[in-house]
């Protein structure tokens, strides 16, 4: 493999055996309990740049990183779980990589690229050229760069809707409405599932029910609800709405969040699934995306196949991504997927999450007949 530039001194600063870490491939580390869970994956080393960048010249340059089980890999996956922005720019840094070789023709000497005003993408295209003007030997990095660039594109950004604050009396009021029967003008008769749940020591049986709601309210967040109950059909002759398929705890959940925002129910990960089913159902966009990112921090070794099947079911970016995150960054997720009762379709996705992604090829054309 090619021979590695020197390294530059590494500054008096906290958390320098992190960037070391980094810089060296480190994943058992890096990925380890020993980060502060604060600790800013898109700050910017005055060497290195961002984390991301600091990985790239060894992970580039090492030929055994070409391979799909190097833990190259999870790294990079590991570092965008956490926040890693492959898009995040640096500012003026003073390290520099490739430059690697010498002069012998096994692999001849590479032009030295600065790091200085680059983002992790960036980084990796000039790097890749770099390569590509002594292709035949540097053919491995630059199928390892182009790995690189396809495992980018699985970095999802944080939701970017605008949040506001708002007092805790403005949500106590809006409460105190959803629960002022004297002024409902709707009923929801919820079925009920008659599955079977534990609240506390107790066993739970849902068995459905009637919530109280305002026509107004619902008719604001839900499409689908504005229509029935506007319309000469029943629903919106009587205000009475049957809900099926879903608990009666999950519509509840779903009203508290179209009314205030927020709940104070314990949340678990089937009563989320009920509600965002729900929310899909009415098309309560709003909903969707709370319900969704809660899941995404609730995933854990006994959620895993059933809110991944979900993801892909329901085109969840956010939860799917974080699925993907959740297995590689845990070898027990990773075994669980070798075990047969594990859902075929969430299996599937999940290995091919952990192999490097591919450029795809252009295919070819194809020849046109008549019918």
């Amino acid at each position: 493999m090619p021979g590695n530039p020197t390294l530059g001194c590494m500054p008096g600063q906290s958390y320098a055996w992190l960037w070391q870490a980094l810089y060296n491939i480190n994943a058992d580390i890096v990925l380890s309990k020993l980060v502060p869970a604060d600790w800013d994956w898109n700050q910017c080393h005055p060497t290195h740049g961002t984390p991301l960048m600091a990985i790239i010249n060894e992970g580039i340059r090492l030929s055994t990183n070409s391979c799909d089980s190097s833990p190259f890999w999870r790294l990079v996956r590991g570092c965008m779980a956490n926040g890693a922005d492959p898009r995040k720019e640096a500012g003026a840094v003073s390290g520099i990589v490739c430059g690697w070789g010498d002069a012998n023709p096994t692999f001849p000497k590479l032009e030295h690229v600065k790091p200085s005003g680059h983002s992790a993408l960036s980084l990796v295209f000039q790097i890749r050229t770099a390569c590509q003007k002594h292709e035949k030997e540097y053919k491995v990095q630059i199928t390892t760069a182009n790995k690189l660039l396809a495992v980018f594109t699985e970095f999802l950004p944080p939701s970017e809707g605008q949040r506001v604050s708002v007092p805790e009396s403005v949500v106590e009021a809006w409460e105190t409405i959803l629960q002022d029967e004297a002024s409902h003008d709707v009923e929801l008769i919820v079925v009920g599932t008659g599955s079977k749940s534990k609240r506390g020591a107790k066993d739970f049986q849902d068995i459905g029910g009637t919530l109280g709601a305002h026509a107004a309210v619902l008719r604001t967040h839900s499409p689908v609800l504005s229509a029935a109950l506007s319309s000469p059909m029943r629903e919106g002759q009587t205000g009475r709405y049957q809900v099926e398929g879903v608990s009666l705890e999950a519509t509840k959940l779903l009203l508290q969040l179209m009314y205030t925002g927020s709940t104070s129910a314990d949340l678990t990960p089937s009563l989320l699934l009920g509600t965002l089913e729900l929310a899909h159902r009415w098309q309560i966009g709003s909903i969707i995306d709370m319900t969704e990112r809660a899941l995404a921090g609730m995933i854990g070794l006994e959620s895993l196949g059933e809110l991944c099947e979900a993801a892909l079911l329901r085109d969840l970016r956010t939860l799917l991504a974080a699925c993907k995150s959740f297995v590689a960054t845990n070898s027990d997720a990773q075994a669980l997927l070798e075990k047969p009762e594990f859902p075929t379709r969430a299996k599937s996705e999940l290995k091919a999450s952990l192999r490097p992604g591919k450029l795809s090829e252009p295919e070819a054309k194809r020849a046109r007949r008549s019918l």
